[in-house]
């Protein structure tokens, strides 16, 4: 498997890693202070984000806060409510970095008010590909993204194309449920620049390659395990490497290295 390091270059736009729990009264109200202690040297921004979800017939809206702790330049945070812990980042600083960030605000959250088991344990990846000379149809990303993904459109008349995209899932080992989404886009984002995070480089209002990665666990005999941060740590491995090995199977070395590996800034992408 290749290196976890980040490209200098990536196309990285957003990345999360989330745990969903049986619903918490505890957490519900308020986070327990010894957690947002442990977060503040990390994460000193709190921000409250008030949503609102269907519940059922007569009382269809429930208000739902989310608690979001902020790094002091705004492209990581971790997020909690009643039901979900999250690490969410606009910049990517490699899986080993990324990873025990996580682990560290689980193992933070397990000592404050321990959950009551684990729902699901997801990760998911937004990476928008730009390259210096735009192409002017879909097929035209040839060359820089593998072949495998570009032939779908190819199949019917091609100068036409104006969007489409190629989507695959994987269900194995059982619990697993991976599924890559690959689309050339004409303009546009998929991560906006406005939020709470900050993106902390510009991207081009013109056509890029779009690769979202979803790979997510839940217990395939339908149980809820306990909520241990070092299993959690092994799932989330484990859905990492198949994003991580899509994603170096869907570039080509073309790409890496007049992209990829050259320094930001340092190319129209």
């Amino acid at each position: 498997m290749p290196p976890t390091e980040p490209y200098p270059n990536d196309s990285l736009r957003w990345v999360a890693a989330e745990v969903r729990y049986p619903q918490s009264a505890e957490l519900a109200e308020a986070v327990p202070v010894a957690f947002r202690d442990h977060l503040h040297d990390q994460f000193p921004i709190f921000q409250e984000e008030p949503q609102v979800v269907l519940a059922f017939p007569g009382n269809p809206l429930q208000p739902v806060l989310r608690r979001r702790f902020l790094s002091r330049d705004r492209l990581l945070s971790v997020t909690v409510s009643r039901d979900l812990v999250t690490l969410e980042g606009t910049e990517y600083p490699g899986w080993t970095i990324f990873s025990r960030t996580f682990m560290d605000a689980l193992r933070a959250l397990a000592g404050a008010a321990r959950p009551d088991g684990i729902a699901r344990v997801a990760l998911r990846y937004i990476d928008e590909i730009r390259i210096p000379n735009v192409p002017a149809t879909p097929a035209g990303w040839s060359g820089w993204i593998a072949e495998e993904l570009i032939a779908p459109f190819r199949l019917y008349d091609p100068e036409r194309l104006t969007s489409g995209a190629a989507v695959v899932q994987y269900g194995t080992p059982p619990g697993f449920v991976i599924v890559f989404r690959a689309s050339p886009l004409a303009s546009g984002r998929t991560v906006m620049q406005q939020g709470a995070l900050r993106m902390p480089v510009d991207t081009p209002d013109g056509p890029y390659f779009l690769i979202d990665s979803i790979a997510a666990w839940t217990d395939p005999e339908g149980q809820i395990p306990e909520f241990d941060p070092e299993r959690i740590s092994g799932l989330l491995d484990d859905l990492h490497r198949p994003c991580r090995e899509f994603f170096e199977a869907a570039i080509t070395d073309r790409l890496r290295d007049e992209v990829f590996n050259r320094p930001r800034g340092a190319v129209g992408a």
